[in-house]
């Protein structure tokens, strides 16, 4: 009998999972919180007269399958402590905040813990002072997760703004690439605001845009009325209205209220990364994520742990984990060992 360790129960490690378990193998999950689920169970479905495509659907029921499933060992207020032997006989130590338990004979390791909106602070090249009005890119999913059918706000907003690339595109904040989840979350969120508040002033201020769907899609959200400055703001004086100053092409710098800012949070390596490689036996590239080492070492990385990805791109990344594995299992490469727990 096979048994595979999953570190991190959000959308990437629970997909893996139930893929396994659903082939009858064993899996133990083990998770940091107290529930399983991660950063995506609290995002929003953003589909307004039909579907958007942000990929929150590929979650339906998936975390009550993973709870339910007899093959599937849940332990949760956890964290893995060490890391011994090899594939078909790692070793590994698991802490809870009462007990520290010992698993044998595990098979592979896949690491899925995730990843941080922000490295550290909002961002160095943008001024903040005070916070009201401002909500970042995490908040705005639960805004979304919450609505009903007449709105999200209890006081309809005049004006809102997108701040694109707060803390990416920058090395000092640890992320100059691009997180490429951000102008697809915002700019369907703003396709929500503009269903529900037809009237609101909508403005993106962005350093360059990516693709998010094929076709005229920037082009459909300004004929929507949706306006796109492009530039990178310098300052934002938090209040009722919010205040925006940037450097505006031909005019220089001038300001702009809002009623909301949106600070669109991108992604970055987890904070526990540099501890998981050195136990898992990792590599990490240059922005802090998670590479595994070689094809038969038998530990894995999957999701955002390894690098910035939407929610379809984590879900099929995941699938195809699981897919590996199971094929691992089959060739009889590994040792399969009888799973043991004391």
């Amino acid at each position: 009998m096979s048994r595979i360790l999953v570190i991190g129960g959000g959308l990437s490690g629970c997909t893996v999972a139930y893929r396994l378990a659903c082939s009858n193998i064993d899996v133990t999950l083990v998770e940091k919180s107290n529930t399983i689920g991660g950063r995506v169970r609290s995002y929003g479905c953003k589909a307004v007269e039909k579907c958007q495509n942000c990929g929150v659907c590929l979650t339906g029921g998936l975390w009550d399958n993973v709870s339910k499933h007899p093959k599937i060992q849940i332990i949760t207020n956890a964290e893995v402590k060490d890391i011994t032997g090899g594939p078909g006989a790692f070793s590994v130590v698991v802490a809870t905040d009462l007990t520290k338990r010992h698993i044998d004979s595990i098979n592979a390791i896949v690491v899925s813990t995730g990843f941080e909106s922000l490295s550290g602070g909002i961002s160095s090249h943008l001024q903040v002072e005070g916070t009201t009005g401002l909500i970042t890119g995490t908040q705005l999913e639960e805004l979304l997760l919450r609505r009903t059918l007449t709105g999200l706000f209890d006081s309809i907003p005049r004006s809102i703004a997108f701040i694109q690339c707060p803390g990416s595109r920058d090395n000092k904040e640890g992320g100059f690439y691009c997180s490429r989840v951000c102008c697809s979350y915002s700019t369907r969120a703003a396709k929500v605001f503009r269903h529900y508040y037809p009237e609101c002033e909508i403005v993106f201020f962005y350093m360059e845009l990516q693709n998010v769907e094929s076709g005229n899609y920037y082009s459909g959200l300004r004929e929507s009325g949706i306006e796109f400055i492009k530039c990178r703001p310098s300052k934002i004086s938090g209040g009722s209205p919010v205040t925006i100053e940037y450097d505006k092409p031909g005019v220089g710098i001038t300001s702009k209220e809002f009623d909301l800012v949106v600070l669109s949070d991108g992604i970055h390596a987890g904070v526990d990364n540099d501890r998981l490689a050195d136990i898992c036996r990792l590599g990490q590239d240059k922005d802090g994520f998670l590479r595994s080492v070689g094809a038969d070492s038998g530990v894995y990385v999957t999701g955002c742990t390894r690098a910035p990805m939407k929610i379809d791109e984590a879900y099929a990344d995941s699938v195809a984990v699981a897919a590996l594995i199971e094929q691992k299992l089959d060739s009889g490469k590994w040792r399969i060992s009888k799973p043991s727990t004391r």
